[in-house]
């Protein structure tokens, strides 16, 4: 009897854990992985600090080649994309980006796990040299180069979310005048006003111009960028980058019968599995379980694409393994601080109706009688009925971002505030106050 297949479309994050996950648990299984890009298995967090220099080489970013996971008897397909899922005769077929040539591959089980583009605007002038979206190698590759090519003095970031923000240093780092535009009121509206004023600040104090409340027209320029034109003023901008949200890739998917989001994300269950047969989805294209909001969301993370593909893979191979679901934690450098957000803010209790109090304080990330102490400030957002902890935001400096785990983690085993307060944490000079910054947000909870 020939060995069951798996077919992973898709070979970043989510790909890449399912398939090496399912390989491990069943060597039997016979594994292939689709992708319509040059590279698996890379970085993509890590495109900003190569555009800053930090790396030389972009590739430094890719973890194992193809070559590498065929050794552990994984088969890898680069180049190749997903056309059309047929799950009742279990066959997907894809296209040879290079040559255009297509085929029908059998599955006994399949992983997609396509993530997500970049949204790129319908508006004049997006053709133009010197415009582009930051998602792949290639994109960072041609980015640097035009810079390089063009000696680029004065770009324009569209979008104010993370990956904007970490350009925005890497630009700035560059010596590259930055205007950076958002409609949104604030910066990183995934956290509350405050938090987004403090970034806003931040960038400010290192050199760039931050408009908010302006929507972009147009880029103007003859061949290539010159201008970006917007609803109030037009500013230099020989270089654009547009860096407005990501849409799930699951176009190919829409008469395969999988059910989706109205936005076009695929559904999943605890098990990264699908509403059909033997398939699983895993990553940027899929929903995920929040466990403050109880229920699927749409939440694109690195962290949890490589979660869910660990689990399609556990599953795969026959292990029962679950989900515990996920609270977006997540956090980005802003220059020379870290503003980071795990569970929900005060404006997405507001939203979903869930009453909370709140609590800011601000303190610092080790005693004072030791050299280089920062100012850390914590927020914590609570059930106002049981006490729970819901959801926290921190800025400080890089080294205190890792306190947001020991957030999360709260949060996750749903501790009170008077629990979290209590907890035995290390203490000595160079490390914390006697009573940490967050054991102080805790014990301020009324």
């Amino acid at each position: 009897m020939a060995n069951k297949r798996l077919i992973v479309i898709g070979g970043v994050a989510a790909g890449m854990s399912a398939a090496s996950k399912a390989k491990r648990e069943n060597p039997e299984l016979d594994v292939i992985v689709y992708e319509r890009g040059k590279h698996v298995a890379y970085g993509q967090c890590g495109l900003p600090y190569y555009l800053a220099g930090h790396l030389k080489d972009a590739e430094a970013l890719v973890v194992r080649t193809p070559e590498q996971f065929l050794e552990k008897g994984i088969r890898i397909q680069l180049n190749h994309e997903a056309l059309e899922l047929d799950h009742h005769s279990k066959k997907v077929t894809v296209k040879n980006c290079q040559n255009g040539e297509t085929k029908k591959v059998s599955y006994d089980y399949l992983v997609i796990a396509t993530g997500a583009d970049p949204v790129c605007p319908d508006m004049e002038g997006t053709q133009l040299d010197g415009v582009f979206l930051l998602k792949t190698i290639p994109d960072a590759e041609r980015i640097n180069r035009y810079i390089k090519d063009q000696n680029v003095k004065h770009v324009a970031l569209v979008g104010g979310g993370y990956i904007n923000v970490e350009v925005a240093e890497a630009m700035l780092k560059r010596g590259m005048k930055v205007t950076m535009i958002q409609r949104p009121t604030q910066l990183l509206n995934n956290m509350d006003s405050e938090f987004g004023a403090a970034a806003t600040e931040e960038l400010k104090k290192h050199g760039a111009a931050i408009r908010l409340e302006e929507t972009v027209r147009r880029v103007e320029g003859s061949m290539k960028a010159q201008h970006v034109v917007t609803d109030w003023q037009r500013y230099k901008a020989e270089m654009v980058i547009f860096a407005l949200g990501i849409r799930p890739n699951t176009e190919w998917l829409k008469n395969s019968g999988i059910s989706m989001t109205e936005k076009g994300a695929i559904i999943t269950d605890d098990q990264s599995r699908t509403n059909l047969k033997d398939v699983f989805a895993a990553g940027d294209c899929a929903t995920v379980f929040h466990r403050v909001l109880e229920k699927n969301v749409y939440m694109p993370l690195g962290t949890t694409a490589n979660k869910q593909g660990k689990i399609a893979g556990s599953v795969i191979a026959g292990k029962a393994e679950e989900m515990q679901g996920i609270l977006g934690t997540s956090i980005v450098k802003v220059m020379d601080l870290a503003f980071g957000k795990t569970g929900i803010t005060e404006k997405e209790a507001e939203n979903e109706n869930i009453p909370v109090s709140t609590v800011t304080v601000k303190g610092y990330s080790h005693a004072k009688s030791y050299p280089g102490a920062s100012p850390v400030t914590i927020k914590l957002i609570y059930h106002k009925e049981n006490r729970v902890i819901l959801g926290a935001q921190l800025i400080g400096p890089v080294e205190s971002g890792k306190r947001l785990d020991v957030l999360a983690l709260a949060i996750h085993q749903k501790m009170t505030p008077e629990e979290l307060g209590m907890t035995d944490f290390c203490y000595a000079p160079p490390f914390a106050t006697v009573w940490d910054i967050v054991q102080i947000a805790a014990n301020a909870a009324d």
